[in-house]
């Protein structure tokens, strides 16, 4: 896949409490659950038009086109799942990177930073709802889509 410029919304999505909850389980059983919870932040993904760039562990990248589907993505699985959810929004490259038979398609710009600061953010916060918006995400919502959401 050629590299292409866009304006995306990029979430980072990382489970809470993680580490604690895996210590003392075997490797198999720990795998297993990574795969249930990939299956559904895929799932979840596709329903609200986005596409999983990548995972790390227990934490995903998530590329949406707008910043109200980013959002509906995030409170889906929060309501599921404890994590820190971090969004912004702006002009990205997606695509293919690195060279003959190591590739891989990932995103690339400072939306994907300012996401990531925002989910260490989120991270910070009291337990309850942990959506942090960057401002450009922030402006493409309407004031009701706003609520239970934190603005950096």
């Amino acid at each position: 896949m050629e590299k292409k410029k866009s304006n995306s919304t990029i979430l980072f999505f990382d489970l809470r409490g993680w580490y604690k909850k895996t210590q003392g389980k075997e490797a198999s059983q720990i795998a297993s659950e990574l795969d249930s919870f990939y299956k559904e932040v895929i799932d979840q993904a596709g329903t609200h038009n986005g596409r999983v760039v990548k995972f790390m562990g227990d934490a995903a990248l998530v590329m949406f086109e707008d910043a109200s589907n980013a959002v509906e993505f995030a409170r889906s699985l929060t309501k599921k799942h404890e994590a820190s959810v971090g969004i912004e929004a702006g002009e990205v490259i997606s695509g293919n990177f690195g060279k003959d038979n190591c590739q891989w398609f990932d995103v690339i710009g400072q939306p994907v930073n300012e996401a990531a600061i925002n989910m260490n953010r989120a991270n910070k916060l009291e337990k309850g709802t942990r959506i942090v918006l960057g401002p450009t995400a922030w402006e493409a919502l309407d004031d009701e889509a706003r609520v239970d959401l934190t603005k950096s």
